[in-house]
């Protein structure tokens, strides 16, 4: 992930948090962290089709943010689910090396035995 959808991340995420902890009715938090999903959607757009293992996670992310939207129905939840959605941009995703290529290997056992 970029830098500046983490950073916009943790700053929603600062935002809600500051908005339940003053008490702030639930339309208010989602504007908060409204920027934050643009941001992710136009992010998801953007990223090569290549890299799917980002795009997953950009996906999983903005998935998890519209379903927030739509089935959340307090502040506390709206917070919660928006820390989820951050911990998966922050999640530890492996950084393909430029000019290594993956190597496949075949598992035997299972359904590779049967004939």
């Amino acid at each position: 992930m970029t830098p500046e959808l983490l950073r916009l991340g943790q700053e929603a995420l600062a935002s809600v948090a500051h908005g339940v902890a003053a008490g702030a009715p639930l339309l208010k938090c989602q504007l908060l962290a409204s920027g934050f999903y643009e941001a992710l959607r136009c992010e998801l757009r953007e990223w090569p089709q290549a890299d799917v293992a980002r795009r997953n996670t950009l996906s999983a992310a903005a998935n998890q943010c519209g379903r927030t939207a739509i089935q959340i129905t307090t502040p506390n939840g709206l917070l919660e689910e928006l820390k989820s959605a951050v911990e998966l941009l922050q999640a530890d995703i492996p950084v393909p090396r430029p000019g290594v290529r993956p190597v496949l290997r075949v598992i035997e056992g299972g359904l590779s035995r049967a004939s």
